[in-house]
């Protein structure tokens, strides 16, 4: 059997989102989040509300200057992603162009 390379396929999900820096100052609201931002903390407080339970959540997210925060506006609110690369739609075409002059080096 001839071994083949695989990346993964980017997904088409697309949010707006702010870098924090220290002087960032905001609220976000939703049906399901309370949000405020200021001194680099993320305070959310979240209602979850089910025929089984309800819960109401607090968090602090402590933020460092340049972090991406992206805005989900249906559900969560702003949220700090984790553990993937997101960048502009110019950044993406040019990170998947050198990956494919990468994978055309490589002989299958």
């Amino acid at each position: 059997m001839k071994k083949k390379m695989f990346i993964p396929i980017p997904q088409p999900d697309v949010y707006y989102g702010i870098i924090v820096t220290p002087k960032t100052k905001l609220t976000y609201e939703n049906d399901f989040v309370k949000q405020e931002i200021k001194d680099l903390t993320l305070h959310t407080e979240q209602t979850v509300l089910t025929e089984a339970y309800k819960s109401h959540i607090e968090t602090d997210l402590y933020l460092q200057d340049g972090d991406l925060l992206l805005l989900e506006e249906e559900k969560r609110g702003y949220f700090k992603p984790a553990n993937i690369k997101f960048g502009s739609i110019q950044e993406a075409k040019k990170e998947l162009r050198f990956i494919e002059s990468q994978m055309k080096k490589v002989k299958e």
